[in-house]
């Protein structure tokens, strides 16, 4: 019987445990073994759990030649774009490592400086083994994973690296949400926006469209084709849906009321700014200019209002000829 896996790391970066959990769903789904997976693949069986231990992100083709040894054969456009969230991350995190450690070291070199001043006897120190360059902190542009979740996330963790280096700076940014999921369905305006910090929800939640199944039968059963439509849809849920889905998340229920005030936030903006479009065809007895025409009617009509016009005139330049003549 072969040994269960171990957890993911509780410090792996979220795109990074996002991938991990995504492979490790579609191996378990697929019913077989890394040994098996070996052997559908290009690559060992240590090699194949590694990428899915979530302690590194592992090389494209090795998440690839994984996702098509268990058989998927759809298009990899999902696996692309959790591959790529991951890989960013994982360079960010790289890249503020080497910030650190720069910091770290010119401490010290200062610390040194101030000493050899005051005249004090200089103490050798231990040589670190030497280090690769490291480039300036602005020339690292990372590339941007995508998702709500994710850019709140590093938003979050850059102004608590900020509050860490600057506490007693005045102008820092400090009115922080701790829970990032309600900072994100703040930032939704649109019904994509909501399903895609639902899907994330799912993800970080490290369950599956079976998972959702199963845990929605203690309040209301619904089926995993019915989840799968609805968070690869593009319409908001039902309020009884949202609840249900929420509560199979695992989510409190004290904290479900953000969810349904950003879902009818957006249903009533969609309803204020929708548009009725024009008729096609005009209501019968409302003119159209663009089609009206003179009728017969209508112009037997002038002629007899302009035949009375005459007749009232006349009748009033009579008396006035009679006197000049």
């Amino acid at each position: 019987m072969p040994r269960p896996e171990k957890d993911i790391p509780a410090t792996a970066p979220m795109e990074v445990a996002e991938l991990a959990r995504e492979l490790r769903a579609l191996r378990r789904s697929s019913g077989l073994t890394y040994k098996d997976l070996a052997g559908k693949s290009h690559y060992s069986a240590a090699a194949l759990s590694t990428a899915a231990s979530g302690k590194t992100v592992p090389k494209w083709e090795v998440v690839e030649s994984f996702v098509r040894g268990c058989g998927f054969t759809a298009d990899l456009t999902t696996w692309t774009r959790l591959y790529q969230n991951a890989a960013a991350r994982a360079k960010a995190e790289e890249a503020a490592a080497n910030v650190r450690i720069q910091a770290t070291e010119g401490i010290a070199t200062e610390a040194e400086t101030k000493v050899e001043e005051r005249g004090e006897p200089h103490q050798p120190r231990i040589l670190a083994p030497r280090r690769k360059p490291v480039p300036e902190p602005e020339a690292v542009r990372p590339a941007q994973p995508d998702g709500l979740l994710a850019l709140v996330q590093r938003f979050m963790d850059a102004h608590v690296q900020l509050d860490a280096h600057l506490p007693d700076e005045p102008q820092r940014v400090s009115s922080l949400t701790v829970d990032h999921v309600h900072t994100a369905l703040a930032l939704c305006t649109t019904p994509e926006d909501v399903l895609n910090v639902m899907r994330e929800l799912v993800a970080n939640k490290g369950l599956t469209i079976g998972d959702l199944e199963r845990r929605s039968r203690q309040f209301y059963p619904i089926s995993g084709a019915t989840f799968a439509h609805v968070l690869n849809g593009d319409e908001l849920p039902t309020t009884e849906w949202l609840n249900i889905f929420l509560r199979a998340c695992g989510v409190d229920q004290e904290r479900t009321l953000i969810w349904h005030y950003t879902v009818t936030r957006i249903k009533i903006a969609h309803l204020r700014h929708r548009k009725t479009p024009p008729p096609l065809v005009a209501t019968p007895g409302e003119p159209n200019p663009k089609t009206e025409r003179w009728s017969t009617d209508d112009v037997h009509r002038l002629v007899r209002v302009l035949i009375a016009v005459v007749v009232v005139v006349a009748a009033v330049l009579a008396p006035v000829i009679q006197l000049s003549t």
